[in-house]
């Protein structure tokens, strides 16, 4: 029997424009064996999920196939058949909530999947997707909960399922674990290494996290404009790297380090304005955390007094996840209720950070919701700077201008992002909504000096959404909450999607726009390299309830609760024995 389970030959994808065609992937040929789990790391734009989506057939117009083989199981399948997708081959998605049907629960989705794929009897795929539910962490009582009932982490947990529940003989993993938090990030790794070994699963994992490339990968390919610069067995290429543009990624890796605060270097010309996949790589930049103290910046110093710039006081936000009352009635089901956050305080201090972590569904992104005015807390109140978004007495005029002052960035960039609209558009909007800049001409100089600052070009100003990589479009959101020119921005996972370099452009952006404009920073995060860099306080929420808040550098050395401290030693770092 042959032992490899999928080849790709000289495999070339192409967009072709009137102005110019651009290749995406560019004569990538690798193996992966059954049974084997295969990384494909690199920057945004690099051409990992291109390749990925060449495998299942599901490249959008106008990009193609123009050159190559894909062989599967033995067989040559250039253009997947739609009988492979979902049985033999699966894929799980970089974006959950376009991979979700929000009209359904997921338990009707993960049936469906299993009927479809398994012919199975519906009791018995019922029974199956109960059991995928709990393999990746959820309680099963919520399966007969729809997508939007559930935080970031836990919609990517479901995705998980789906792609699992039908047992592949190959997973396509677009950066599965970039949404999850380390502890949830630690027991999906774990479960797809046990589907290796108990089923014979071979998986491709794409991802850009180099820790996660380590604990979970037999080999590695590292791409780069769209280009395979380099493939071996995991712990030669990470830790003796021969192609120059590997080098580079180890060592920014090796400085982005837990807890020490640090300085990064800007993205280098390597990466920094680069259309996806057509310039090769000159020379490479790294992340520095051994700067001197005299030129550390460490943002601004937490005082002694709080100002208390962003209060929240005794906030609870409690969700109604009961069915329908004809449902309740026909079925005898009881109401039931989710108390998403309980009871939480905290202050933020003008021109500070001050950061969330936890678990998947532990109540970050409620509670960021609930500070930009987008819920309203069941009891408590949050005030910025002593108003109160929520207050119906404000007349629209004074409403528009305290929502100025307060911006958010989403976790996921595809679903906040217009389809429909150039990127140009998007950024203009919010200064014609606010009224801040008149004249097209100036806001599109101020839009195309805002896609400068978060390291994309201006010519991306007419280009759509979809034409960007999930990294860049991240940096897109980043631009558009600049584009209010407000004082308060809630980054909801911010830097998740991003690869390490890109995360330093990215974070020395925002401390400099910090401390140049006085800037204040709710940051929503489970990354802890991210948090010990851009964080002056900390507050560790579990379960809707916060558990613990200390400054920074104390939570890191001194953490109190048994909680932290499992968050801590959660976290992935690049080992071998």
């Amino acid at each position: 029997m042959n032992d490899t389970l999928l080849e790709l030959k000289d495999l070339e994808v192409t967009f072709k424009s009137r102005r110019e065609t651009l290749i995406a992937v560019d004569q990538v040929s690798f193996a992966i064996r059954r049974g084997e789990i295969l990384g494909i790391v690199g920057e945004s734009g690099a051409g990992k999920s291109m390749t990925g989506a060449a495998i299942m057939g599901l490249i959008d117009p106008p990009g193609r196939i123009t050159s190559g083989e894909i062989w599967f199981d033995g067989k040559r399948v250039d253009y997947c058949p739609e009988r492979l997708r979902g049985s033999e081959i699966s894929m799980i998605f970089q974006d959950p909530l376009t991979s979700l049907n929000p009209l359904r629960t997921i338990g009707d989705q993960l049936v469906e999947t299993i009927i479809t794929h398994l012919d199975l009897e519906k009791s018995e795929a019922r029974s199956r997707a109960r059991n995928a539910i709990i393999e990746v962490g959820i309680d099963v009582d919520r399966i007969d909960s729809y997508p939007h009932a559930f935080s970031g982490g836990m919609r990517q947990r479901v995705v998980i399922a789906l792609a699992l529940a039908t047992e592949p003989k190959l997973v396509i993993a677009d950066e599965p674990t970039t949404a999850l938090d380390v502890s949830v990030q630690a027991q999906v790794l774990e479960l797809l290494k046990r589907l290796c070994n108990e089923r014979g699963t071979s998986v491709m994992l794409i991802t850009h996290d180099m820790g996660v490339i380590a604990q979970t990968c037999d080999r590695t390919a590292v791409m780069s404009s769209g280009s395979l610069v380099e493939i071996g067995k995991t712990k030669d290429v990470l830790i003796n790297p021969q192609h120059p543009y590997t080098q580079s990624l180890m060592d920014a890796q090796k400085h982005f380090q837990v807890p020490t605060p640090n300085t990064f270097k800007p993205r280098r010309d390597v990466s920094s304005n680069t259309p996806v996949a057509l310039t090769k790589i000159k020379k490479y930049g790294y992340i520095n955390s051994q700067t001197s103290e005299a030129n550390r910046d460490n943002g601004p110093q937490v005082l002694k007094k709080r100002e208390g710039f962003v209060v929240a006081q005794n906030v609870c936000r409690t969700f109604d996840l009961s069915d329908p009352w004809v449902v309740r009635k026909l079925t005898m089901r009881p109401k039931r209720f989710l108390k998403a956050v309980d009871d939480v305080n905290f202050e933020i201090e003008r021109g500070t950070t001050f950061a969330l972590v936890g678990e998947s569904g532990s109540g970050k992104s409620t509670i960021a919701n609930m500070v930009v005015g987008l819920l309203r807390p069941s009891s408590g109140l949050i005030t910025i700077d002593g108003h109160n978004l929520a207050d119906a007495s404000l007349n629209r005029i004074a409403q528009l201008a305290q929502r100025r002052r307060i911006q958010m960035v989403f976790q996921s960039p595809y679903a906040s992002l217009n389809p429909r609209w150039k990127v140009g558009e998007i950024l203009c909007e919010p200064m014609r909504a606010f009224r801040l800049i008149e004249g097209v001409k100036s806001q599109h100089r101020r839009a195309a000096e805002l896609l400068e600052q978060v390291g994309l070009s201006a010519t991306d100003m007419t280009k759509y959404p979809h034409e960007f990589s999930g990294g860049q479009r991240q940096r897109i959101s980043i631009a558009r909450a600049l584009a209010s020119e407000p004082e308060v921005i809630i980054c909801d996972e911010p830097t998740s999607a991003l690869d390490v370099s890109v995360q330093a452009q990215v974070l020395n952006l925002l401390k400099a726009l910090q401390k140049d404009f006085g800037l204040t920073y709710l940051f929503i995060t489970h990354d802890l390299a991210v948090v010990s860099t851009m964080a002056n306080r900390i507050g560790v929420l579990n379960q809707g309830v916060l558990v613990e808040e200390q400054d920074t550098a104390d939570l890191f050395s001194k953490p109190q609760q048994d909680y932290t401290k499992m968050l801590l030693s959660a976290a992935p770092k690049i080992e071998f024995s």
